[in-house]
């Protein structure tokens, strides 16, 4: 789901709407902000369900988790082309109701 939609976002955003070719730009906008929230609403539900599974994994785990992220994390970083730069060492912004 998040990556049909983050296509659908990206293909309204980069080629209708940045280019000025969209027959109907108030429709246009109005998919991208649905896409938008729904991509939000994806990303919220994500984090729920990642702190309630930190919550449950078992402090003896943590390490190997922990190692297991850093691991996959930096494959990824190494076969996916992007266009933005890589953000790291950052603190996570807090969320109201922490």
């Amino acid at each position: 789901m998040v990556e049909d939609l983050g296509k659908e976002f990206r293909l309204a955003a980069d080629d209708d709407l940045a280019e000025g070719t969209s027959l109907n730009p108030k429709k246009m906008w109005s998919e991208v902000d649905a896409d938008h929230y729904d991509l939000n609403t994806c990303l919220r539900e994500a984090i729920v369900v990642f702190k309630s599974f930190l919550i449950a994994l078992p402090e003896s785990q943590l390490v190997a988790f922990q190692n297991a992220v850093r691991k996959q994390s930096q494959l990824q970083e190494v076969h996916i082309p992007s266009r933005q730069p890589v953000i790291r060492h950052r603190r996570m912004t807090s969320i109201a109701g922490e």
